[in-house]
C-alpha cells in the first residue's frame, strides 16, 4: 500500500491544498495527507483546506513538540520532525513519499513507484550537470546544502529503512538547525550519507523530477497538452517552488541571480499558474494564519536576545549590519 504526505503550518495550507489536489489528479489511488505542525486555529476553516486529509503532529508522533518549538524555528521543527512521521506512517503503509508542500505535481510519478518496489531509498539530486558563472545558485553553492533536495523523499520497507529512521531522527534532534558556518542544513544534509551507510537505494536521475530553481540551468520547460516537458524530451512531473513568494509574485526565486521572469519566460508561465492556484486555494486567507509554533519560538529568541549583555546585542547587531551591506 502506498501513500504520500506533506509538512507545514497554517499559514502554508492554500500550498499544501495545491500539493495535494495536483497529486490526487495523477494519483487517484494514493493518499496524501497535509501533516499539521502547529496547533488548531478557531479562525481558520479545515474544510476549505482538504480538512479530511489533515493530521496534527502532537498527535502522530511520540516528541514534547511544544518543547521542541522553543528550540528550534518552525522550518526547522517541520523537517526535524519527518523521520518520526515517516515511522507513523509505516505502521500501515508499505511505501512512503514526502512531498513540500511548495510542490505541484504535473504527471504520474510512476518511476517513483516502480523504483520503490526493488529499493528502498529514491532520492532526487538538486542537479546533474555543473554551473558556476559567478551566479547563484551554482554547484559550489547547493552544495553546501546537501547534494539530495528533501524536498522530496521516496521510502519502502526493506532492511535497512528501520536503521535508517532512527539514525536520521536521533541526528535531527540534536542537530535539525540551519547554520552553514557549522555544516547543518535542516534534514537535508544527512542524506548525503545514504548513498555510503546503506546499499538498497536508487538516485532518480530524470530531469522532469523535482524542477526548481537550481537547476533551471539544465532544464527548459515547453507547454504539452495539459502539463509540460523539459528539454524536450521527459514529461515534468513536479515543480518545486522553493523560495517562491506569494507576496511577490513577479519575482520567480528571491535568491537565484541568474534567471528572471524575461529571460525565463518558461518558469515565468508555469510560476503565474502557480500563482493562480495559490489563490484560489485561500492564500490570502491562509498566509494571515498565526502559526503558533513560530511565535513560540520567537518569543523564546527574544527572551535569549533580553538576557545577553549589551555589548553583545551591540557586537551581534553591527555583524548583521555588516553581512547586510557586503
Amino acid at each position: 500500500m502506498k501513500v504520500a504526505y506533506t509538512i507545514c503550518a497554517n499559514n502554508y495550507l492554500a500550498s499544501a491544498k495545491v500539493l495535494k489536489e495536483s497529486f490526487a489528479k495523477h494519483h487517484p489511488d494514493i493518499p496524501l495527507f497535509i501533516v499539521l505542525v502547529d496547533k488548531k486555529s478557531p479562525v481558520l476553516n479545515y474544510e476549505e483546506f482538504c480538512g479530511d486529509s489533515i493530521l496534527f503532529v502532537d498527535q502522530l508522533v511520540d516528541l514534547d513538540i511544544d518543547a521542541l518549538s522553543l528550540k528550534f524555528s518552525l522550518a526547522e521543527l517541520c523537517t526535524t520532525v519527518k523521520p518520526f512521521v515517516f515511522k507513523y506512517f509505516f505502521k500501515q503503509y508499505d511505501t512512503v513519499a514526502y512531498i513540500d508542500p511548495d510542490i505541484k505535481v504535473y504527471a504520474p510519478m510512476t518511476d517513483v513507484w516502480e523504483a520503490l518496489e526493488k529499493y528502498t531509498f529514491v532520492l532526487t539530486p538538486h542537479l546533474m550537470n555543473p554551473v558556476d558563472d559567478g551566479k547563484i545558485p551554482s554547484d559550489f553553492y547547493t552544495l553546501r546544502t546537501g547534494i539530495f533536495n528533501l524536498g522530496f523523499l521516496g521510502l519502502a520497507k526493506g532492511a535497512e529503512l528501520e536503521k535508517f529512521l532512527n539514525w536520521w531522527g536521533e541526528r535531527l534532534l540534536v542537530y535539525g538547525y540551519t547554520n552553514w558556518d557549522k555544516g547543518m542544513f535542516y534534514d537535508q544534509i544527512w542524506a548525503n550519507y545514504i548513498p555510503v551507510m546503506f546499499d538498497n537505494y536508487l538516485i532518480l536521475k530524470h530531469y522532469g523530477y523535482n524542477v526548481a530553481n537550481w537547476n533551471w540551468h539544465e532544464r527548459t520547460l515547453a507547454k504539452s497538452g495539459d502539463g509540460y516537458t523539459v528539454n524536450g524530451k521527459y514529461p515534468l512531473v513536479f515543480f518545486h517552488f522553493s523560495s517562491y513568494r506569494y507576496a511577490t509574485p513577479m519575482v520567480l526565486c528571491k535568491y537565484n541571480t541568474r534567471y528572471n521572469r524575461f529571460n525565463r519566460p518558461d518558469i515565468a508561465e508555469v510560476v503565474d499558474e502557480y500563482y493562480a492556484s495559490l489563490k484560489a486555494a485561500g492564500a490570502d486567507k491562509a498566509k494571515e494564519i498565526p502559526a503558533i509554533y513560530q511565535e513560540q519560538f520567537l518569543v523564546q529568541e527574544l527572551k535569549m536576545f533580553a538576557a545577553r549583555p549589551l555589548k553583545e546585542k551591540i557586537r551581534n547587531r553591527l555583524t548583521k549590519i555588516v553581512e547586510r551591506i557586503f
